[in-house]
C-alpha cells in the first residue's frame, strides 16, 4: 500500500480555526458551508467552503485552499483539503464530544467530562477511558459504550485521514469502516470502485475520483469496467434491462472521456468471455439482430417470468362453468352487488385461466370485480391470497375485498441472512390462487421472486392500470404482459355513473385520452370550497431562472443609477449619460433581451415584494392568479397546506404535495424545507438531528428511500418521527398500515436512508392513495411533464386535488407522450419460443 500523502500543496494558502457550527452540508455532492473562528482572525467568523468533506462542530482544523470572493455570498475561503487536529481549547472539547461523534455522548454528557478532566480530556479518552466513571451519569455500561464508540472512532480516523487525502467525504467514514473494517484502506486501495458497489451513498464518480487519486491510469481496464458496470447500473435506473454494445461504448466512452474505442471494446469482450455479462441477440425496430449485454440477475428474471408464463398458460383449469355463474349470482345477491357485462365475464373468464390480467382506468369496477371474483372463489372452496407491492396499496386492498392483504415482500418472507425470498419453487406459497393489486409497479426482478413462489399448481391474476408510469425498477412487466398477447387480459372501459360524479376521475380519464380538462378556480368560484369539489386548479407562478437573474441585475443597476437613465439604457449602445458610462465602465451593463422589452425597468425598481417583482416581469398574469392575492406558487403551497385544506376537510386531513420533479422552487427539496419550516419550526424543547444537509425533527413526515430488510421497511413507506435522541444520534419512526403502527428505530448510520415526505415525487407515490393531495404543475416542470405522470398523480388522491401552478403547464403534459421505450426482452421472448 503506498505511504499517504496528508502534507498540503505549496501553493495553498492555510486557514486553522476551529468550526463554530455547520451552516450547510449536501450528501450528494458532499458541499459543505462552515462558520469558523479562526486562529489567524480571532475576532472574525470566517466562512468555510469544503468540497466532498464533513466536520464536526468544535473540530479544529486545518485548512488548504485560496480566498474567493462570492457574488452573493462575499468573502469566503475555498478548501481543497482539511485536515483535523486536537481540539484547541476547552470549549472546542465540549462541542467537539457532544457534536454527535461518540455514541453515548451528547452535549449535556460532554460538558460534564469537560468540567471534570480539563486539559486532560482526551488523554483520558486516549490513555485511560475508564476514568469515565468518575464524571455523574457515566455507569459501567454506558462505559462500555462509549469506550466502544471511542475505538471505533480512532480507527475510523485512519479511515477518514486516508480518504479525505483522496477527496472522498468523511460522512461515508462510518460506513466504510463497518462494511469494510480494519481492511477498509486495503480494500479501496486495491480496487476504489468496490465504494460504489458495496456503499450506499458513495457513486461511480465519487469512487473514479480516488481511484484517478491512487493513480489509476485513466483508460485501464479496471476503469473501463468499473465504467461500463456503471452505465449498466444507471441504464436499470432508467428502466432498461439491456444495453446493446454500440450503447455501452457509446455512453462509457462518454463517462470516462475516452476516445478509445477499442480498448472498451476489448474490455467488453473480455467482461463477455468471462461471463461477467450475459448476451441476448434481439432484432431491432428494423429487424437487424444485435448483441444485448444484460446483467446476470436481470437476463435469468425476465427469461424466468417468459418460461413461467407459458408453463401456466400450458395448464388448463377444469371449471364447471354453470356452476361457476350460479355461484357469481347468488354471491351478487347476497352481497347486493350489481355488475356489468363487461364485469361478469370477467370474473367468469379469470376463474377458468391459470394466469390472467384486469386492467382499466379508474372508476371503471376493478375493486368491485375483484371483490365478486374473490366471493366465487371462496364458494369454490379456494384458498385466495392477496398481495400488493407497497404497504398503503395492501392496506387499501383488504379494507375493500375484506380479506387480509399482504405487501409482495412480506408475503414472499424476505431473508436478510440469505440476500433472499423464502418463498420460491422449493417452498411455494400455500395458496389456490394468488390476486396482486398495483401490478404496473412489478420490476422485472420483483416480478420473477413473485412467479417463483407460485405453486405448480396455483392461479394467478395481474391487476393493474398499465396508462400509469411504470416500475421504479427494470422493466415493463405488465405492459410486455398484455402486448404480447400470450396472457388472457380483461379491460373494463366502462366508468360507472357514481364514479362519473367524482372530478377526480372525469378528469382522469379526459387526461388519459389525451384531453385537457376544464378545471374551476376557487379564485373565480370561491363557493367550491364549500361544496367539496374533488378537484381544483389555482393559477399561479414561480419565476425561472432567467426571470429571477434579470430582476437582480435590474435592481442592481436600479441602486446605482438615477431611474431616467435606466429608461434609456434598454440597449447594448454604449451610453452617453455620466452615471450610465461610469457603470458601463465597470462592466456592469447588460443588454434587454427581447423576451423581457415589455418590461416597466422604473416599476421593477420600486417593488417591493417577490410577487410585485414576479408580475412586473410576466407578460401577463391569469385574472384568477394567486399572485393577485401577494402569493407565488410556494406561497400558495404553504397556505394550502397550513390553512385552507384543513379548514375544509379538517385539521387531521392527511395532505401530499406530489411534485414531478426533485430540484427547482416547486421541486420536493425545497418544499419540504418550505413546509417544514411552516408547520413544524424549531421550537425550545423540540428535539432535531441534523445529517446529510436534513433536518429531522419530532412530528415530521418522513419517507424511506430504500428497501431496508434489517429494520423491515421499504422503499416509498411513509412515516412519522416520533421520537429524537440527539444523545446517540437515532430517530424512532411510526409507520402506520392500517390499524397496526409500526415503530422502527433508525440509528445513525440509516439516518441517510430518510427524507422529509411532506412532498414527495409523483414516481414515488406509485400504489400509494392520499386522502388530499397538491400537485404543483409549473413550465420549470419541463423535462417531466408527460401525460401518464399527471395521470398517475390525480389518481393517487381519494378526497381532493389541487393542481396549482399554469394551465399552460397542465397543457403541456397532456399533449406530450413520453415516448421512450424501455428496452426490454419479455414481450419478445413470450412471443418466441423460449430457451
Amino acid at each position: 500500500m503506498p505511504a499517504l500523502d496528508l502534507q498540503p500543496s505549496a501553493e495553498l494558502e492555510k486557514l486553522s480555526g476551529i468550526v463554530k457550527r455547520i451552516t450547510f452540508h449536501s450528501l450528494e455532492t458532499g458541499y459543505t458551508v462552515l462558520k469558523v473562528n479562526s486562529f489567524q482572525k480571532p475576532n472574525e467568523e470566517l466562512t468555510v467552503v469544503v468540497h466532498q468533506s464533513k466536520v464536526f462542530a468544535g473540530a479544529t482544523m486545518d485548512f488548504y485552499g485560496e480566498w474567493t470572493n462570492h457574488p452573493s455570498y462575499g468573502l469566503q475561503f475555498k478548501a481543497s483539503k482539511a485536515i483535523e487536529r486536537k481540539p484547541a481549547t476547552a470549549n472546542a472539547l465540549e462541542k467537539y464530544l457532544g457534536s454527535g461523534l461518540i455514541k453515548g455522548v451528547g452535549p449535556v454528557t460532554a460538558k460534564r467530562i469537560v468540567k471534570h478532566f480539563g486539559d486532560k480530556t482526551l488523554d483520558v479518552f486516549e490513555n485511560s477511558i475508564e476514568k469515565l466513571t468518575e464524571v455523574e451519569g457515566i455507569a459501567k455500561l454506558k462505559l462500555e459504550m462509549i469506550s466502544r464508540a471511542w475505538i471505533e472512532h480512532q480507527e475510523i480516523r485512519n479511515v477518514m485521514l486516508f480518504l479525505q487525502s483522496h477527496n472522498i467525504s468523511t460522512l461515508f467514514a462510518v460506513k466504510i469502516y463497518k462494511t469494510y473494517g480494519n481492511e477498509a484502506i486495503e480494500v479501496v486501495t486495491k480496487n476504489p470502485y468496490r465504494l460504489a458497489a458495496d456503499i450506499y451513498g458513495i457513486g461511480f464518480f465519487s469512487a473514479d475520483k480516488v481511484a484517478q487519486s491512487l493513480g489509476l491510469a485513466a483508460d485501464s481496464p479496471q476503469r473501463i469496467q468499473a465504467g461500463i458496470e456503471h452505465v449498466l447500473q444507471n441504464a436499470r435506473e432508467e428502466g432498461h434491462c439491456y444495453l446493446t454494445q454500440q450503447q455501452i461504448i457509446q455512453a462509457t466512452g462518454e463517462l470516462l472521456a475516452l476516445q478509445n474505442a477499442a480498448a472498451l471494446e476489448a474490455v467488453l469482450q473480455g467482461m463477455e468471455q468471462k461471463e461477467e455479462l450475459k448476451i441476448r441477440l434481439l432484432p431491432d425496430a428494423q429487424g437487424v439482430v444485435q448483441k444485448c449485454f444484460y446483467a446476470h440477475s436481470l437476463y435469468y428474471d425476465e427469461q424466468y417470468i417468459a418460461v413461467k408464463v407459458k408453463k401456466l398458460r400450458a395448464q388448463p383449469v377444469r371449471v364447471n362453468k354453470e356452476h361457476l355463474l350460479q355461484d357469481l349470482e347468488v354471491f351478487c345477491q347476497v352481497n347486493h352487488i350489481t355488475l356489468s357485462e363487461e364485469q361478469s365475464q370477467s370474473v367468469l373468464q379469470i376463474a377458468t385461466e391459470r394466469l390472467s390480467i384486469l386492467t382499466g382506468g379508474p372508476g371503471c369496477g376493478k375493486t368491485t370485480t375483484t371483490r365478486a371474483l374473490v366471493g366465487v372463489l371462496q364458494f369454490m372452496n379456494k384458498k385466495v391470497m392477496l398481495a400488493a407491492p407497497t404497504g398503503r396499496a395492501a392496506q387499501r386492498m383488504s379494507e375493500v375485498i375484506g380479506l387480509e392483504a399482504k405487501t409482495i415482500h412480506r408475503l414472499l418472507e424476505f431473508d436478510p441472512a440469505q440476500g433472499g425470498f423464502k418463498r420460491h419453487e422449493e417452498d411455494p406459497l400455500q395458496t389456490d390462487i394468488l390476486i396482486v393489486d398495483e401490478c404496473s409497479m412489478l420490476d422485472v426482478h420483483l416480478a420473477a421472486a413473485l412467479l417463483r413462489a407460485v405453486p405448480v399448481h396455483g392461479q394467478v391474476v395481474l391487476i393493474g392500470d398499465a396508462d400509469q408510469l411504470p416500475a421504479v425498477g427494470a422493466g415493463n412487466v405488465l405492459k410486455d404482459l398484455i402486448a404480447s398477447g400470450v396472457v388472457p387480459c380483461m379491460r373494463l372501459t366502462k366508468v360507472f355513473r357514481q364514479a362519473q360524479e367524482s372530478l377526480i376521475i372525469s378528469y382522469a380519464h379526459q387526461i388519459n385520452k389525451g384531453e385537457i380538462p376544464r378545471i374551476e378556480s376557487p379564485f373565480n368560484k370561491p363557493q367550491i370550497w364549500a361544496e367539496k369539489k374533488d378537484c381544483l386548479f389555482i393559477d399561479s407562478e414561480e419565476a425561472t431562472s432567467e426571470q429571477l437573474k434579470f430582476i437582480s441585475k435590474v435592481k442592481k443597476i436600479a441602486g446605482e443609477l438615477p431611474n431616467p437613465v435606466v429608461k434609456e439604457y434598454n440597449l447594448l449602445e454604449e451610453p452617453a449619460a455620466p452615471y450610465a458610462q461610469d457603470l458601463y465602465t465597470r462592466g456592469s451593463s447588460f443588454a434587454i433581451p427581447d423576451k423581457f422589452s415589455h418590461v416597466d425597468i422604473e416599476a421593477l425598481q420600486q417593488t417591493r415584494s417577490y410577487t410585485e417583482e414576479l408580475k412586473e416581469v410576466l407578460k401577463g398574469v391569469h385574472p384568477w392568479s394567486s399572485l393577485h392575492y401577494g402569493l407565488s406558487a410556494v406561497g400558495m403551497v404553504e397556505k394550502l397546506y397550513e390553512a385552507i385544506i384543513p379548514k375544509y376537510y379538517g385539521k387531521d386531513a392527511e395532505i401530499q404535495i406530489l411534485s414531478p420533479m426533485t430540484k427547482g422552487s416547486l421541486g420536493t427539496a425545497n418544499l419540504n424545507k418550505v413546509i417544514q419550516e411552516k408547520i413544524n419550526p424549531t421550537r425550545v424543547g423540540k428535539s432535531q438531528i441534523l445529517i446529510g444537509g436534513r433536518i429531522f425533527r419530532e412530528g415530521d413526515r418522513v419517507i424511506q428511500k430504500r428497501n431496508n430488510y434489517d429494520l423491515n421497511v421499504f422503499n416509498g413507506d411513509i412515516g412519522t418521527i416520533t421520537q429524537v435522541d440527539n444523545e446517540n444520534m437515532e430517530l424512532e419512526v411510526a409507520f402506520k398500515a392500517g390499524q397496526e403502527v409500526k415503530e422502527v428505530r433508525y440509528e445513525k448510520e440509516h439516518l441517510l436512508e430518510l427524507d422529509l415526505a411532506y412532498a414527495i415525487t409523483i414516481h414515488k407515490s406509485q400504489g400509494s392513495e392520499f386522502q388530499t393531495i397538491i400537485i404543483p404543475l409549473v413550465t420549470q416542470h419541463f423535462g417531466m411533464l408527460f401525460r401518464n405522470l399527471v395521470y398517475t398523480g390525480i389518481t393517487r388522491a381519494k378526497k381532493l386535488v389541487v393542481f396549482l401552478g399554469t394551465r399552460k403547464a397542465l397543457s403541456m403534459a397532456v399533449n406530450k407522450q413520453n415516448t421512450a421505450t424501455r428496452q426490454t426482452a419479455l414481450e419478445y421472448l413470450l412471443r418466441q419460443e423460449v430457451a
